[in-house]
């Protein structure tokens, strides 16, 4: 069993995708337990609701498609999250914490089941529910094989739900930078490019790949730019409402611009952004 439990362990550090983690504890709980079916519940930290992140079994669709949830303190696998405990119920139905109605929307019957918690640093923030074993009832020594599994899965499943958070936060700051009206370009504090959007890329016609690459050098053609990020990163000096020209390819572009200081929570200089418009249309009128 030991081997088998190491091997799960390994199996599942090897992504970080959060889906693909729980995916493959669920099913290697399923398959050691002998379970007809069974689900990952997560517990959100902001509503206190436990969410079926991943569910295998008869009526699994129906649970994803009616995105079933519940309060932590609902239900036996509540009681398995307010308890950090391990819980067996084989005769559910006459259990009074069992939540019969998630048995009446999905059409399933629900006969015994085991729930696991899955703790981090004395926090429970999961279970592990098996539902229905196909032979006998459920055991002690279901409880000891599950909880080994949960132990090991505890620290790769907060892992991926971390990447799974920065994953999520990157791509929401990305599409703010994709539908930014203006250019907006950051540079650290060692001198290279971290961010330039599509339309500061495309004002000073640049490609987006200098991400990571000193900005004295990929705008040595705009000594005005590498001008301003020294001032702000040598100075801590931010500019607000300017403007400037230079010349891209044979045209000459006035440029409005403000400066920001980027610091992180205890002030200290992380870098220096720039906002900026292409306003030699608004300035040919007058």
């Amino acid at each position: 069993m030991e081997k088998t439990i190491l091997k799960i362990a390994q199996s599942i550090s090897s992504t970080l995708r959060l889906d693909e983690v729980l995916h493959r504890i669920l099913d290697e709980s399923i398959k050691l337990v002998k379970a007809e079916a069974g689900s990952i519940l997560l517990l959100n930290r902001e509503t206190s609701e436990l969410n079926f992140r991943v569910v295998r079994g008869e009526k699994s669709k129906k649970l994803r498609d009616f995105k079933v949830r519940f309060k932590s303190n609902e239900g036996i696998v509540g009681a398995t999250v307010q308890t950090g405990k391990a819980i067996i119920s084989n005769d559910v139905q006459k259990d009074e914490r069992f939540k019969k109605d998630i048995d009446w929307l999905t059409g399933f019957t629900t006969k015994s089941l085991v729930a696991v918690p899955i703790i981090m640093k004395g926090v429970t923030f999961g279970v592990i529910e098996l539902i229905n074993k196909k032979c006998g009832n459920f055991s002690d020594n279901d409880i000891e094989t599950i909880s080994a599994i949960a132990v090991q899965s505890a620290a790769a499943i907060e892992n991926a739900r971390l990447y799974e958070e920065i994953y999520t936060t990157k791509k929401y700051l990305d599409n703010i930078l994709e539908s930014m009206p203006g250019g907006f370009i950051t540079v650290n504090t060692e001198g290279k490019v971290m961010t330039i959007n599509p339309r500061a890329a495309e004002i000073l016609d640049v490609p987006q790949e200098i991400v990571g690459k000193k900005y004295a050098i990929v705008f040595i053609r705009f000594q005005e730019i590498i001008e301003l990020f020294n001032v702000g990163l040598t100075k801590s000096e931010m500019q607000l409402r300017r403007e400037m020209q230079f010349t891209v390819g044979n045209k000459r572009k006035v440029i409005g611009y403000s400066t920001l200081l980027i610091k992180d929570t205890s002030g200290m200089l992380k870098g220096v952004g720039m906002i900026f418009q292409d306003i030699t249309a608004i300035k040919k009128r007058f």
